[in-house]
């Protein structure tokens, strides 16, 4: 019965077919007739190919309107990734998706969610709709609620009533005051790197279907690229910024030139101390700066891995040369291969170092005189104690006091030599000398040294080897130093050995002294070398100024020689040095 209709015993006759198509019933089609055998066979076939017609109507009409969605779904992705992608910036592109969402998914509220790297949180960073507002700044844990199990699990979500969800919570809507219904969330991911998510909250009309959900997975996959290359960019302006302002704000000039030397880029530091305007400078080579020191050639050698450093008078615009040590290496600069100098001012250092040899060389030249007296008083001293006080404490007072005075005007001589040496002048007193008995000779003088510290000393070189030319005086202040110095880290018992071999390839004598002491760490086996250095290890607390070893490398490479330390293979260290033979 039809609504409303009253009810009659009256009987009826009824047709009816089904909307058939290839097999699959989409409806059917009734008719109703008062009275007994309305209907006959004839009429069933009519409405028979009437309803077959239909379905096919009825179909094709599905079809296109599933086509024009389909279309419509196209061309929003499309424009989607025309407007998403055409923009490095963050911001911009998650308000151009925020829009397409809404186009199509017509949503009570849509809103995107980035990851905090810092604290693994999930942030809402734009939003549009109902409680837009109060939503963006939001932090939720990435494993909490619908969002956080879409971004762990990596996989989309679609809710069709959030009251039967467990893992739907109500953070959001506690911020908001908004009920969330129905809600359909993607997961934001580039290259296995999880970005975010988006989400879309009660549909307007109607409720979300899978379609819709796929709209959204395919609208976070375009994101995910854009959003991952603009954070990929942002984090690059960032780096380019603090680059270019450690560059430009660095107490150091700093150069950039072409592999041909061009200048293309300073910082201000440059433009200032040089004294150069931009467009000066930048028409410069970097050899004009440098005129006396061929730089190029040897930045040109350099490979990528190192640093090329060396020293060099910097020719300004006004001022006179200053004195730089320059660090250069090749970088890389976009597609270009650049070399970067950067230049240090030493004018201060050279004062310095100037009046400090100044005021030793003063001080040691006014301390030589008064040290001669006193020596020759005390060798005089010494010609007037008669025999029968040769072993009394008066003696040994005097040999003391004899041998102090010998070390100190040796240290004086020594340390002025240092500065002679420093400056480049050559050494011009050279002779023949029989190293074996220098060796003896040193020994001698320090026999009361190894009696006292009961170390004992093997002269190990061959009596006939040949004559080394050298200056005697130099090369026996050498020995007395390394022989000193493996005093020093030596204790009772143990062994001081000199030995020697011809180098024939280079017609050098080769020297070891080697002790049975602590050895020389690794790290030191380089500066101890330089002046004012000293090691002193666990077993030792060795005294000194640290001037020896310097002096040591300074006259023998003025010799046209070379000095260096490695390990005694039986324990302690061996210090070598090579001397040219006669």
């Amino acid at each position: 019965h039809r609504p409303g209709h009253k009810t009659s015993d009256a009987s009826w006759s009824v047709i009816c077919t089904p909307f058939s198509i290839r097999n699959r019933v989409i409806g059917a089609i009734t008719i109703h007739k008062r009275g007994v055998d309305q209907f006959d066979e004839n009429d069933l076939s009519l409405l028979t190919a009437i309803s077959n017609q239909a379905a096919s109507s009825i179909e094709n009409a599905r079809l296109f309107d599933a086509s024009q969605r389909q279309l419509k779904i196209s061309a929003l992705l499309n424009e989607a990734s025309r407007v998403i992608n055409s923009s490095l910036d963050i911001n911009e592109i998650m308000q151009s998706l925020l829009a397409q969402m809404n186009d199509f998914l017509h949503a009570e509220a849509i809103s995107i969610a980035l990851v905090d790297k810092q604290t693994d949180e999930l942030v809402y960073q734009v939003a549009e709709g109902i409680g837009s507002d109060e939503i963006v700044g939001l932090r939720l844990p990435n494993n909490q609620g619908l969002s956080g199990w879409v971004m762990k699990n990596s996989e989309p979500a679609l809710v069709p009533d959030t009251r039967l969800d467990p893992r739907f919570r109500q953070l959001g809507d506690d911020r908001t005051g908004f009920e969330t219904v129905a809600m359909i969330c993607a997961p934001m991911i580039f290259k296995g790197e999880k970005l975010g998510t988006i989400q879309a909250i009660n549909p307007i009309d109607g409720d979300f279907s899978e379609e819709d959900l796929d709209v959204l997975v395919n609208l976070a996959n375009i994101a995910s690229t854009a959003i991952a290359n603009a954070q990929q960019y942002a984090r690059t302006v960032a780096a380019e910024s603090r680059y270019t302002s450690l560059f430009q704000d660095t107490a150091d000039p700093i150069i950039l030139t072409d592999m041909r030397g061009r200048i293309v880029e300073a910082n201000r530091r440059a433009f200032d101390l040089f004294g150069y305007q931009r467009n000066e400078l930048l028409n410069m080579s970097i050899q004009d700066l440098h005129p006396n020191t061929a730089v190029l050639p040897k930045a040109k050698k350099i490979r990528s891995d190192k640093v090329l450093m060396f020293q060099s008078d910097v020719y300004t615009k006004n001022e006179p040369p200053i004195p730089m040590d320059v660090y250069t290496k090749r970088t890389i600069h976009g597609d270009d291969q650049l070399l970067q100098w950067i230049h240090h001012d030493i004018t201060e250092q050279i004062e310095l170092e100037k009046m400090r040899g100044d005021l030793t060389a003063m001080l040691f030249h006014d301390l030589q005189s008064p040290l001669g007296n006193v020596i020759s008083s005390l060798e005089l001293l010494a010609y007037e104690i008669p025999p029968e006080l040769t072993n009394s404490p008066l003696s040994a007072m005097l040999d003391i006091a004899r041998r102090s005075s010998s070390r100190l005007e040796t240290l004086i001589r020594s340390l002025l030599d240092i500065n002679r040496l420093e400056a480049g002048q050559p050494i011009i007193e050279q002779i023949q000398v029989d190293m074996y008995l220098l060796v003896e000779e040193v020994h001698e003088y320090e026999r009361p040294n190894f009696e006292q510290r009961r170390v004992q000393f093997i002269n190990n070189l061959p009596k006939e080897l040949p004559r080394i030319f050298v200056e005697e005086d130099m090369i026996r202040r050498v020995l007395v130093n390394l022989v000193n110095n493996a005093l020093k880290y030596s204790s009772a018992k143990q062994l001081i050995t000199v030995s020697g071999l011809i180098q024939s390839e280079s017609d050098h004598l080769l020297v070891s002294v080697t002790d049975e002491g602590s050895g020389i760490p690794k790290q030191f086996r380089e500066t101890i070398f330089e002046k004012f250095e000293r090691v002193a290890t666990a077993d030792t607390n060795a005294k000194g100024l640290g001037l020896g070893l310097a002096f040591c490398r300074l006259a023998v490479e003025a010799h046209n020689g070379r000095i260096w330390v490695d390990d005694n293979p039986s324990g302690g260290a061996r210090f070598n040095f090579t001397l040219p033979l006669a």
